[in-house]
């Protein structure tokens, strides 16, 4: 074989060159730079899998939550709403109060139900784009029909879809509008926007709830 070095030739067991010094001895590769690769790509597996796990247990926390438990003869607080006409019964157990600039009533629960009740005045601009089914780009209407509210008339019930926070919720509204001739005020028209927000996996025990504050409603003079 040849020195690397001073190219002399030397004898194939030598160790090292008898004219430079070099050592010719075969520097073996451990492979430590291929051993640090394979275990940076098994901490990632295992990350990308834990991930994965994670994600799959708290979707499924999320839709095994149970939502309230519909009970009418308990569950209920009557509030009567005299400078827009309207008496009605809210949720009561389980239920908070919050304040929200935008609307006149807001109520919460604990698994994301919020109720929120508006009057819109006369100098409100567009009422008619607080309606749910105005936003196709926002909401996918699941149904809408009309319902018979005591003291009123038919007004227009609309249920539809969308998501909030990556979550997806369904809205259950209800939409009219009511000249209310207020004690000693002129007659005034509102807009009523009552709208019941939730998980859409747990519409099925909203809805009654949704249902029975309809089944309340009382306007009067």
């Amino acid at each position: 074989m040849l020195c690397p070095d001073c190219g002399n030739e030397m004898a194939d067991t030598a160790k090292s060159c008898s004219y430079c010094g070099r050592s010719l001895r075969k520097v073996e590769s451990k492979g430590g730079g291929a051993l640090a690769v394979k275990i940076l790509l098994i901490i990632l597996a295992i990350a990308l899998i834990g991930g994965a796990v994670y994600a799959m247990a708290s979707q499924f926390k999320r839709d095994t939550v149970t939502g309230p438990d519909y009970d009418p003869s308990a569950q209920w607080v009557p509030m009567d709403f005299s400078d827009y006409g309207i008496k009605m019964e809210v949720p009561g157990t389980g239920w908070s109060l919050y304040y929200d600039a935008q609307s006149q009533v807001v109520f919460k629960d604990s698994v994301r139900g919020t109720l929120d009740i508006s009057f819109l005045g006369a100098m409100v601009l567009n009422p008619d784009a607080h309606r749910v089914d105005n936003k196709p780009q926002v909401f996918t209407v699941i149904s809408q029909n009309t319902v018979f509210l005591e003291g009123f008339g038919e007004s227009m019930y609309t249920v539809v879809s969308c998501k909030e926070d990556g979550v997806l919720v369904n809205k259950h509204q209800l939409y009219f509008k009511r000249t209310y001739n207020a004690v000693n005020k002129q007659p005034q028209t509102f807009t009523y926007v009552i709208t019941m927000t939730c998980s859409s996996g747990l519409d099925s025990q909203y809805a009654p709830l949704f249902r029975h504050m309809l089944d309340s409603i009382v306007l009067y003079e």
